[in-house]
């Protein structure tokens, strides 16, 4: 058997199941029954780890309200680059005499204010829009690699919970055939009571032990379900890939560089923007100043320049210089961790690869001494208890030989993951 084949698991004499397949959910109570219907009512289409990725990322808030806060951004960065930093302001006044003398006099005045730019202050809010939209692409792809990470370790988990659940079924498909052959014999009086009841007693362990490995696989499919809304495993598996010389683009630490640019671009805007923006007047005046006098207009023009203070800004900068060191030491604490976790996924999938090598060695020599005193029982050559002591180690040396395959594959999806790297 190569190390991307899985041994025939059988779930009744004459049934079979692969574990690297969809498995065939044979029922064996009502209880379970509708459960295993359910999951078994999935797409029959084969997913990939990648495809299931996607899916949970699609059923994400981040991912249906991205368009919108795509059209927010923009927005800003159109309000960045416009001739004025904010809309322009009409006012109306009139003054008269009606209430006191009602000499006819009268004035009418329209006022159109408009703000201007500061010095510099047009690039600054440019630079800090498009930082902001810079960030909003890096927390995504910060959320996406996280959420890959959860999507890897529940798929992993129901593969090795639906191994197991294989494995139980073939060790109750063996049961069932020993203890017919022993029932068998016994009614020929070949072999002892004693006998019997130890085949029956491993018979009901055997079922005991399948109906647990269901329920566990069940809910491990059901928690991958949540994630992903995908109702069956995808196949295949993930290859290594290549090392990146460093993690300098890695999601999480590319979305707090980000951060710390967009802090330091506010931290320029504050610094450069210590007043209001000013604004300028232009109005027209129509008066007279009695009922015999005409109309009379006139047009004048002004400027209004807010005085600058410290106050005004003060707050601000301190929380963006706030916001710009907590990034930066944050950065500098998940690179540490993101090295240390890259370094302890590396060992791991040294220690797993080995220890695969080693479990499939075992596997090759338990199965071939049971073969042989599979042989000797039937010839009468060994009792009942050697005979199940045999299967048992049988049956252990398999399924450590699975979980150490599954361990393997798992390893690689958390180097992928260390590295930063989507499946």
């Amino acid at each position: 058997m190569t190390a991307n084949e899985f041994p025939t698991q059988h779930d009744q004499p004459g049934r079979s199941v692969s574990v690297g397949q969809p498995p065939i959910r044979w029922i064996r109570c009502p209880g379970q029954a509708l459960l295993w219907l359910v999951l078994a009512a999935g797409s029959a289409d084969a997913q990939t780890l990648r495809e299931a990725v996607e899916r949970a990322w699609e059923r994400q808030p981040a991912a249906q309200a991205q368009s919108y806060r795509s059209v927010e951004l923009a927005a800003r960065t159109k309000a960045a680059n416009a001739w004025m930093p904010s809309p322009p302001s009409i006012g109306l006044s009139e003054r008269s005499d009606r209430f006191n003398r009602n000499s006819g006099a009268r004035e009418v005045e329209a006022e159109l204010s408009v703000p201007l730019w500061l010095p510099g202050q047009r690039q600054r809010e440019s630079a800090l829009a498009g930082a902001e939209q810079a960030l909003q692409r890096d927390a995504l792809d910060s959320a996406r690699w996280k959420l890959a990470g959860e999507v890897r370790e529940a798929y992993w988990q129901a593969r090795a919970a639906e191994a197991d659940r294989a494995a139980a079924l073939r060790r109750l498909g063996d049961a069932v055939a020993l203890a017919a052959d022993v029932e068998r014999r016994f009614t020929a009086g070949d072999l002892a009571r004693t006998d019997f009841n130890q085949a029956k007693g491993a018979e009901h362990a055997a079922r005991s032990a399948a109906s647990e490995a269901e329920v566990r696989a069940a809910r491990a499919l059901l928690g991958f379900t949540a994630i992903t809304g995908l109702e069956s495993l995808p196949t295949g598996e993930e290859s290594l890939a290549a090392n990146p010389s460093s993690l300098t683009e890695h999601p999480a630490l590319r979305q707090l560089d980000r951060v710390a640019r967009v802090a330091d671009a506010r931290v320029r805007l504050a610094t450069d923007t210590k007043r209001d923006n000013p604004e300028f007047t232009m109005a027209y005046r129509r008066e007279r100043s009695s009922n015999t006098e005409a109309y009379g207009g006139s047009v004048s023009f002004g400027i209004r320049i807010p005085l600058a203070t410290d106050a005004r800004n003060e707050p601000r900068i301190a929380a963006a210089n706030a916001e710009f060191i907590e990034a930066r030491t944050a950065h500098a604490r998940l690179k540490d961790q993101l090295q240390a976790e890259l370094l302890a996924s590396q060992r791991e999938l040294q220690q797993a690869q080995g220890t695969l090598v080693l479990a499939q060695e075992r596997q090759r020599l338990a199965a071939e001494t049971e073969g042989l005193l599979s042989k000797a029982f039937s010839l009468g050559e060994i009792d009942l208890a050697t005979r199940l002591r045999t299967a048992a180690e049988r049956y252990a040396a398999d399924a450590d030989a699975i979980r150490s395959r599954l361990e393997a594959g798992r390893a690689i999806s958390r180097l992928n993951q260390a590295f930063g790297v989507l499946p």
